[in-house]
């Protein structure tokens, strides 16, 4: 991507940054409002809006569908567990850069690092460019991505759900890794999966029926160890987080680190071409880590005051009225 930032523009941002200021007031270490609504798109199973106050702006469904269980045909494994299919599309409005096909390999690359996070339940190591590299850990029973694919299964080796996830970017204003991954939380938080009967035949045939009550429905097993990630750009001898457009600009090395509610590490991607020294790695990938665990907790509190709130509404038999992707 050419540089769309000025040599006495670079130079205020790198001295603010080592001053711990910078060029909009935040301190390195401050992260920007985020406004966060759930339910937004009633055709779906779960869905959410992200925005990052003055920037980034993100809309997240996520649509559960019956289909046949993917089996490994090497191992066999696979035969009793869901799939989660991530997707992840930069709308061409949402900044200049994305016009044409600008937005295909960001696309690619968001799209790969979700379907890492979230559906791996072994550890893998891989690197997508030379640019960048990747690792993913398990860190519970649920594998990394929290969610626990066992529950998704209907009939072993034949039928099971499929949760699409479908992340929109309508506007881009930096930090477009954490705003993604937080909208992906809380539309799964937000995800009603309708109840199934499986019946025996005999003769080990099995047949199944979803049942049609919108109020007998369950949430998503292990979304509570969902992680999200925490994108931490090297600026000079600095850090910072959800940096802005120009400050991406800036960055040498960007790391993003994926880290659940109980603060363990889910996964690591290394960008950019600069390197980052052993030392402050480390400092980095604590910093993350203890932030990342703070962001969740006040993600989840937003999402479980609204979904109160839109409680008490149906309770006093008041509409649910939700602004949705049309709210400014």
């Amino acid at each position: 991507m050419p540089s769309l930032i000025s040599p006495a523009e670079r130079d205020y941002i790198l001295k603010g940054i080592e001053c711990n200021i910078r060029a909009d007031g935040r301190q390195r270490p401050d992260y920007r409002e985020v406004i966060l609504e759930t339910g937004v798109i009633s055709q779906t199973s779960g869905s959410s809006r992200v925005r990052l106050a003055g920037g980034t702006d993100v809309l997240v469904s996520v649509k559960a569908d019956i289909g046949p269980v993917l089996v490994d045909p090497e191992t066999g494994e696979g035969a009793d567990k869901g799939q989660i299919i991530c997707n992840v599309e930069c709308a061409p409005s949402a900044s200049q850069q994305f016009e044409g096909r600008g937005a295909d390999e960001l696309n690619n690359e968001l799209t790969q690092m979700m379907t890492r996070f979230l559906s791996h339940n072994t550890t893998t190591l891989s690197t997508p460019s030379s640019t960048t590299s990747s690792s993913t850990a398990a860190s519970n029973n649920n594998g990394a991505g929290g969610i626990n694919l066992s529950k998704l299964c209907i009939i072993p080796g034949e039928q099971c759900w499929i949760l699409y996830v479908d992340a929109l970017v309508l506007d881009y204003g930096g930090n477009l890794v954490d705003a993604v991954f937080m909208g992906t939380r809380a539309a799964i938080f937000d995800t009603r999966i309708p109840k199934t009967e499986v019946q025996d035949l005999g003769d080990g045939n099995f047949d199944f029926e979803v049942l049609d009550d919108a109020e007998d429905t369950e949430v998503v097993e292990g979304r509570e160890d969902m992680p999200i990630c925490v994108t931490l750009n090297k600026i000079g001898a600095r850090h910072i987080v959800d940096a802005s457009p120009l400050e991406e600009l800036c960055t040498e090395a960007k790391l993003v680190v994926a880290v659940n509610r109980s603060g363990e590490l889910c996964g690591l991607q290394k960008g950019q071409d600069g390197g980052i020294e052993p030392s402050l790695l480390l400092e980095m990938i604590q910093f993350g880590k203890t932030l990342g665990q703070t962001l969740i907790k006040q993600l989840d509190a937003k999402i479980k005051a609204e979904a109160e709130a839109d409680m008490i509404k149906r309770q006093n038999g008041q509409p649910v009225v939700k602004l949705g992707f049309f709210a400014q």
